[in-house]
């Protein structure tokens, strides 16, 4: 999972913190298979290494975006915003994370080869047509290849 957040965001800790909960807690279980990387949008990257130091957040992967809000780049209008990435490698889900109140459970669905449903979640089911606009932020390409729309 991609989390775009900044250390300035108030509605953006409380996601982060629970992804270094998340990741603690099933740590045994998930291994290497899971992994949750905080993309921040903040002005420096020393602000954000001095800021998931504080706060213990060690457990996800951290980047700084340089020079974007990621709005162009990734379609992302506003932090926090999620990307859920399945296994095998396709955007399955966009938006923000109150949208899927047990990742958890959508983590371990993604590992038995589920598929996650609801809004914000890529569509299953192809309509004719050889690339078709989907919702915000996907396209469909071919019977089984859902991918981001990067401007």
């Amino acid at each position: 999972m991609i989390d775009f957040w900044a250390t300035w965001c108030p509605p953006c800790q409380a996601p982060m913190a629970h992804n270094q909960k998340m990741l603690e807690e099933n740590a045994e279980k998930w291994g290497d298979k899971v992994k949750i990387v905080g993309l921040s949008i903040d002005s420096g990257a020393q602000t954000v290494t001095d800021h998931i130091n504080k706060k213990g957040w060690t457990k996800p992967i951290h980047y700084w975006r340089a020079k974007s809000n990621c709005s162009d780049v990734y379609q992302v209008r506003g932090v926090p915003h999620v990307m859920i990435i399945d296994t095998n490698g396709k955007i399955v889900f966009k938006g923000h994370p109150a949208n899927r109140p047990d990742l958890a459970k959508d983590f371990n669905d993604l590992l038995e080869g589920k598929t996650l449903e609801g809004e914000g979640c890529a569509p299953t089911e192809k309509k004719d047509g050889e690339e078709e606009q989907l919702e915000e932020g996907f396209v469909r390409k071919s019977d089984d290849e859902v991918a981001a729309i990067n401007k």
